[in-house]
């Protein structure tokens, strides 16, 4: 992890020049790529208690490091309007990118986390919005299991709700050629489920695996909220919240005291007709994954979640069990939901069935590859809007076909040059121009990359940081000649084709998407 080694070694150096009071480093890509590979605002930070211009400071500190440090073998440190840049020798770059490949020691990823994603009711089929969830938590498993965190998935089936049953009496009423009862469940896939002798929810939650299977979305667990109810789990966790005084009886109804904890008012948790709410169901729920040993939770909800957030965070906090969680240790992601559009236009009905069209449909029309790459191309707190012409697009505009055409490229230039035994501890035989250099900088931030992508749960990074290698590849690959260029420079570039393709190849793994080596 060259930036987080990096960043320890700078901070070691400003505390042996005597800047004890610095605690943390971080370091940024300058946005002129002209200032050096990285830089550093310490002198800003360093200003108010030296009670001196930062850019006094940066002059002084980067005359120090070169002169002093350890850092100066390999780095060459300029001050520029107070901030300290920092520019890799080719040297170092060059020993730091061949390296790549090699094991890497992560910090440590405490914990046992649970990652809850999709976990859609069990009454219709999965929709794009979904679809957009369930790869966003597939990508973030990937991630935190890449870097040795210990991640468990699960949906969560609601198949005991009021829903469900909701949905049976209407499969039932279409089957008695019966009017669907009043907000009971219409459209064409209630009259198939109907021709069928098989329990709608089964029906449903099957067609949802498979869909799920088709764009390579498994999980650990397929946890049942009927097997709450089964075993007793909501009402000892009933039982829990009176222990802690947490709940109150009123005109006939079970209280949650959540006024107390902020919210804007108490919550119902088991009705008068002695029903439980949707909320009691969900703290139990939530309760069982502290039971189970789950140290860090991560639930990824719809964005249609949000005023429900605070209310479930509340009491699931206040629960005894919550002090088993790690400091933030309970995480919401709420994902935007997807417009569909086609040459532009927006998608709103299916042209086969004229209703809302579903993952299983979008999935049929672009495959799985481009599905899960546009699904995690954005941040999920933005709305998205899916052009399904352009995921279909041969052509560069196409960040999918872009990246994978890289991966190619790379496996028929290496294909062309045949079998050359490597020296992968060799050094630079020729210096690196500027396309060389830009492609070597980004690839060796692979694992900083992916480590921040982890740790901050922005699975949307991993896809910008791909297509940014496969451009930079792309650029290398039209300036710097490898079949013709000699043989100390062809075997330099032949490591670079190497090295970049197993980037480009892990980047296209954690994703879940194909790397072909034809197109």
């Amino acid at each position: 992890m060259l930036k987080y080694e990096l960043e320890a070694a700078f901070l070691a150096g400003i505390i042996e020049l005597g800047f004890s009071q610095v605690n943390t480093i971080t370091l940024e890509r300058p946005k002129n790529l002209d200032f050096g590979d990285f830089a550093s605002n310490i002198a800003f930070q360093l200003a108010r208690d030296l009670k001196r211009a930062p850019v006094q400071i940066a002059v002084e500190l980067t005359q120090r490091l070169a002169d002093d440090s350890k850092l100066a073998d390999h780095i060459c440190f300029s001050a520029v309007n107070g901030f300290i840049n920092m520019t890799l020798s080719d040297d170092y770059l060059w020993s730091r990118f061949t390296s790549l490949g090699e094991p890497v020691d992560f910090p440590e990823f405490p914990g046992q986390i649970l990652l809850e994603f999709v976990s859609a009711n069990p009454t219709g089929p999965l929709h794009i919005g979904h679809g957009r969830w369930a790869v966003i938590g597939s990508v973030m498993a990937s991630l935190l299991r890449f870097v040795g965190a210990n991640v468990h998935t699960e949906f969560y089936v609601n198949d005991a709700g009021a829903q469900v049953g909701l949905l049976r009496d209407s499969v039932s009423a279409v089957r008695d050629g019966k009017p669907v009862p009043e907000d009971g469940y219409q459209g064409d896939y209630i009259h198939e489920l109907a021709k069928l002798d098989q329990d709608p929810v089964q029906v449903n939650m099957a067609s949802q695996k498979a869909v799920l299977d088709r764009i390579g979305v498994g999980f650990d667990c397929w946890f049942s909220e009927l097997s709450l109810h089964d075993k007793g789990a909501v009402e000892a966790c009933m039982a829990t919240l009176k222990e802690q005084s947490l709940s109150y009886e009123k005109e006939g109804a079970l209280w949650f005291k959540a006024q107390s904890l902020g919210d804007e008012k108490d919550r119902v948790l088991i009705k008068a007709d002695g029903r439980y709410t949707y909320f009691a169901v969900d703290i139990a729920y939530h309760h069982d994954k502290l039971c189970r040993g789950f140290s860090r939770l991560i639930n990824i909800w719809g964005a249609d979640h949000h005023g429900y957030v605070p209310r479930v965070r509340h009491a699931v906090m206040a629960l005894p069990e919550s002090s088993r969680l790690l400091e933030d240790g309970f995480t919401f992601c709420l994902g935007q939901m997807v417009s569909l559009r086609r040459d532009g236009e927006p998608v709103k009905m299916s042209k086969r069935t004229g209703e809302m069209i579903t993952l299983d449909e979008v999935v049929t029309e672009i495959g799985s590859d481009a599905t899960r790459y546009f699904m995690v191309e954005k941040s999920p707190d933005t709305h998205m809007d899916f052009d399904l012409s352009l995921a279909k697009t041969r052509s560069s505009e196409n960040p999918v076909y872009y990246i994978q055409y890289a991966h190619a490229r790379i496996c028929s230039l290496l294909a062309k040059v045949g079998d050359i035994q490597l020296d992968e501890s060799m050094g630079l035989s020729e210096p690196l121009i500027p396309k060389e250099r830009a492609l070597l900088l980004h690839c060796v931030k692979f694992y900083d990359e992916i480590w921040g992508c982890a740790t901050q749960l922005q699975v949307h990074r991993l896809p910008q940081y791909t297509w940014q290698l496969a451009r930079l590849f792309h650029h290398f690959y039209e300036v710097c000649p490898i079949i013709k260029a000699s043989d100390s420079l062809q075997q330099q570039r032949i490591l670079i084709l190497l090295k970049t393709r197993f980037i480009l190849r892990s980047c296209l793994s954690l994703m879940g998407i194909s790397a072909p080596e034809r197109m």
